[in-house]
């Protein structure tokens, strides 16, 4: 199984018991970790949480239908690479989804070695493009500043706690970590704590021996065995359940650990890097994370920006995403039409760099001519100028960063009104942290309540 396909999610939404089953077991095998859901409320129970790399989703289903799942998947989190599986008489409907933001579709009966190919490709173009981001720790102070942040946490041994939204990076920048320090050689064993089945997580965090329980056939090394003396990156930490918040802090404080039904006392010596899209203080708070934990892994913390706080950056990720893909896909002559980097700039991206480089991968892949195009893009709809009121563009003089601060400051000033004066309703509105909200305000010289 390779380390690209290791990482990567799919959920399957399939009603019929057979093909679901069948196709489960197949995935979990070429190395994909997935969730299965049989109906499309599950589905969306599915998609509440970490979300997919991938989405295999039949059309019809007992309480709904895929379409559905899929519009509010890319309303919520932005495009994801979608394939349907469908039946003869749905092929209509299939291709016109193809062009409203699915990536392909299948007929019923497929060719499963086939499907598992192309969904490994997906997987392969996306690990690829999600590496060319190691690199983009510059273009803003703001970036550069969490450039050099993750630079001397590398070169100091302590945990490194990595926050920020959904699709922001944090796995990149984990590796970046990694890989700019010491341990660069050794092993970086990465582990989705919200993917972690509760009747096996224990195992698969420490390890078991053999005839330890039911069906332990054979010993298991866990991955706090595996990462040995590398790192031990731990992303969507707050999903661990709170035994296992037990587990890890007492190994955090011992640096030792057993095998499940050992009795050998084992060394801890990785170094750990964890991550989460959860506001673990406010867990802590309401009892659903431990605070010895959180005071044991919130050494060093770094905030990813999400991709709308960082606009001017994009037309550069831009160029160099596609350029990665193109070249990864044999089309090295591809370019970008303008109209497509300037729809780039004014998209919301709720899925962040996630999104771009789905988005990216879509349009390489199935563009017809020579050039990129914003429909290709965003095959649901370019997204639209940002309307201003006329005093703000009165002076035709001002420069662009005068407009877009403008256009800033008008929509804080509108957020902590709708919120009458409450920061944190406003931050929750405008999906920024409260840090970040005070922050802007500085700069964009909004007054503060306590400051009048």
């Amino acid at each position: 199984m390779s380390e690209t396909m290791s990482g990567a999610r799919i959920l399957v939404v399939e009603d019929d018991v057979t093909l679901g089953e069948s196709l489960r077991q197949r995935l979990q095998l070429e190395g994909f970790k997935v969730k299965w859901a049989r109906t499309a409320g599950e589905a969306h129970s599915a998609l509440s949480g970490p979300a997919p790399d991938i989405i295999l989703s039949d059309i019809r289903l007992p309480d709904g239908d895929g379409e559905t799942v899929m519009r509010e998947h890319f309303a919520s989190f932005g495009l994801v690479p979608v394939i349907f599986m469908t039946a003869y008489g749905d092929i209509d409907q299939a291709v016109r989804l193809v062009r409203d933001g699915a990536l392909d579709y299948v007929s019923k009966p497929f060719d499963l070695d086939r499907l598992v190919d192309t969904l490994q490709g997906i997987g392969q173009r996306k690990a690829g493009a999600a590496g060319d981001l190691g690199h983009a720790y510059s273009g803003s102070p703001a970036i550069e500043k969490i450039g050099r942040t993750l630079a001397r946490a590398a070169e100091i041994d302590l945990p490194v706690l990595l926050l920020g939204e959904t699709g922001t990076g944090k796995e990149v920048a984990a590796r970046h970590v990694h890989e700019a320090g010491p341990r660069k050689n050794l092993p970086f064993v990465a582990v989705n704590c919200g993917a972690l089945p509760s009747d096996l997580a224990d195992s698969l965090l420490f390890g078991h021996e053999r005839g330890s329980f039911t069906g332990a056939s054979a010993m298991h090394r866990g991955y706090c065995e595996e990462s040995g003396a590398g790192t031990l990156f731990l992303d969507e930490i707050g999903e661990l359940s709170p035994l296992l918040q037990v587990k890890l802090l007492r190994v955090l404080e011992s640096r030792e650990f057993r095998r499940l039904g050992g009795s050998e006392t084992r060394r801890f010596e990785a170094r750990l890097v964890c991550a989460t899209n959860r506001n673990l203080e406010a867990m802590v708070a309401e009892g659903g994370f431990r605070e010895d934990l959180w005071f044991r892994i919130n050494v060093i913390a770094c905030t990813l920006p999400p991709l709308r706080e960082r606009r001017d950056e994009i037309p550069s990720l831009l160029g160099r995403l596609v350029v990665a893909a193109a070249t990864k896909m044999g089309r090295g002559d591809l370019t970008i039409e303008p109209e497509a980097q300037e729809a780039t700039v004014r998209h919301g991206w709720p899925g962040n760099f996630r999104e771009l480089i789905n988005r990216i991968d879509r349009a390489v892949a199935l563009a017809d001519g020579p050039a990129i195009t914003a429909e290709d893009l965003f095959p649901e709809g370019v997204p639209g100028a940002v309307a201003l009121s006329l005093p703000e563009l009165a002076d035709p003089g001002s420069s662009l960063s005068d407009v877009r601060d403008a256009a800033e400051r008008q929509h804080i000033v509108a957020a902590l009104a709708r919120a009458q004066g409450s920061h944190k309703e406003a931050a929750e509105s405008l999906g920024i942290s409260r840090t970040t909200l005070w922050e802007k305000m500085r700069r964009l010289q909004i007054k503060r309540d306590d400051e009048e």
